[in-house]
């Protein structure tokens, strides 16, 4: 058994070094095995996790694009309600003003002068009137793009995210973390061999 001597004025003591060998070295392999395992169980958790964010970007990516036609539907509809709109009220702006000839007619009215500016006054309020439609219209279509515009540019942000998302595990530090360990475990090898040897 190795040890040292201790020299004292009575006699010399032989203290023995305690083996720790074999189980300093199966604790050390063991210690090694757990860090790879717990770093490669990070590894997969985080690529996991990774997964679930891209999933998740690419599904709300999909739901703005959806907002986004809804948004160019509706901003073609305003349009086309605003014109419907527009043509009903000239239409109705020429019927009045034809109700009002026929009854200056009827009165014998000659169509000049006053009747004549009555007449005019009826055609510039529907036109304005017309004209105020088509701008509500064109308004609430404006919005509607805006929006679908917005709900576009979300959705490439989305797009992007998802795309950024993809994690790449680095079991390149795990291979360097188990190469280090491997050699602190040869370092204690080859100091308990030459401890232990004749």
């Amino acid at each position: 058994m190795k040890g040292f001597y201790h020299r004292n004025s009575f006699a010399a003591v032989r203290i023995p070094q305690p083996v720790w060998g074999p189980a300093a070295l199966a604790l050390t392999a063991l210690s090694t095995i757990m860090s790879v395992v717990g770093q490669v169980g990070q590894q997969n958790a985080q690529a996991q996790a990774a997964s679930a964010n891209a999933a998740q970007a690419r599904y709300q990516a999909q739901v703005a694009a959806q907002s986004q036609e809804l948004m160019q539907r509706q901003a073609a509809d305003a349009t086309q309600r605003g014109q419907v709109a527009e043509e009903n009220r000239r239409r109705l702006t020429a019927q009045q003003i034809g109700r009002q000839q026929a009854a200056f007619a009827a009165q014998g009215t000659d169509l000049e002068g006053s009747p004549t500016d009555i007449v005019g006054d009826t055609a510039a309020a529907g036109e304005m009137e017309a004209l105020t439609l088509r701008s509500q219209a064109a308004r609430q279509a404006y919005e509607h793009h805006i929006a679908g515009v917005g709900y576009g540019n979300s959705g490439i942000l989305l797009s992007n995210r998802a795309l950024n998302s993809a994690h790449q595990p680095n079991y390149l530090g795990v291979g360097a973390s188990l190469l280090s360990s491997a050699s602190t475990l040869a370092e204690k090898w080859r100091n308990f061999q030459s401890s232990s040897g004749p």
